[in-house]
């Protein structure tokens, strides 16, 4: 009787293996004496599945009258929930498989270690420049705008000598 009263049904574990467990444990207490009705051993088998199961058990709850369900319909009921469940599990597991990507460490630029040192010293080449006219002709201010525009033009050819070396 103790087994009885302290079934439970695991999270992992299928619906036939609960049920044959459980029609074990009740075959025995029968042969013991003990009778069941119908309903008291469907009420059992909602009252022990798990936590994840409880919208079923509430639909079967509200849906049937749990005098004239039978043990086999309820059981029917539940291994095609249970089915529905694993597909959708596995549908998920299968989106999220698809988005895992591989890392791999490898450096696939095409830039060597000469080809930056000469971008770097281009590009402070320039700024030097930059610097230096707009300090001489600070002073008057359309020969400035017309430095910044030429440290313009020197940033866009840099710019255009990293795109042909990266290409």
């Amino acid at each position: 009787m103790r087994k009885y009263e302290l079934f439970e049904m695991g999270d992992r574990e299928a619906m036939m293996d609960m049920y044959t467990r459980f029609i074990h444990i009740t075959n025995e207490l029968k042969s013991l004496g003990k009778s069941f009705t119908t309903e008291e051993l469907v009420r059992k088998i909602l009252r022990f599945l798990p936590r994840s199961w409880e919208a079923k058990v509430t639909a079967i709850q509200e849906a049937k009258d749990m005098k004239a369900i039978t043990l086999d319909e309820l059981v029917g009921n539940l291994q095609t929930y249970e089915l529905r469940r694993n597909c959708q599990q596995q549908e998920e597991t299968k989106k999220d498989q698809g988005i895992v990507l591989k890392v791999v460490e490898e450096d696939s630029s095409n830039f060597d270690d000469e080809d930056m040192a000469m971008i770097t010293c281009k590009f402070k080449n320039s700024k030097r420049q930059k610097k230096a006219q707009g300090r001489k002709t600070s002073a008057n201010s359309r020969t400035s705008t017309g430095n910044s525009s030429q440290g313009v033009s020197n940033v866009v050819s840099l710019i255009t000598l990293s795109k042909t070396a990266c290409c």
